[in-house]
């Protein structure tokens, strides 16, 4: 009679499987990823006032420009000043390492803003008034 085979255990089988899926873990960066949003009115008696935002924005490689405009139309509270967040992403030979862009927003103004929303993240900040 011919010898039986006996079946492998299935620990052996399942350690060799999650030994060979074994990945290494490296940090998650978000492409495009912004934060520390900050919008400043400098109040400047008698003339306008400087309405100054910025951020930090970060790419998993060199190249990215990201620039703010102001939203048309505006929405339908005028004490919130919408901006379009535009990211330009690089062209030709780039460095694979992740880049942090500052992102500014200057407008002089003779309105008092309130808050300011960066579109498209729905992001909505505080003006912080300096005069």
């Amino acid at each position: 009679m011919p010898a039986r085979k006996t079946p492998t255990s299935g620990k052996a089988k399942a350690g060799k499987s999650k030994a060979a899926k074994a990945k290494t873990v490296k940090a998650k960066v978000v492409p495009g990823k912004c934060s520390g949003w900050k919008a400043i009115l400098n109040m400047m008696p008698p003339g306008p006032s400087i309405l100054k935002v910025t951020g930090k924005c970060i790419f998993p490689k060199h190249g990215f420009k990201v620039t703010l405009k102001e939203a048309v139309p505006q929405g339908i509270n005028p004490a919130i000043l919408l901006l379009k967040k535009t990211v330009k992403p690089p062209t030709g030979i780039v460095i694979p390492t992740p880049q942090v862009v500052t992102v500014t927003f200057t407008k002089k103004t003779t309105f008092k803003y309130q808050k300011v929303t960066i579109l498209p993240d729905g992001v909505t900040i505080n003006v912080q008034i300096v005069v």
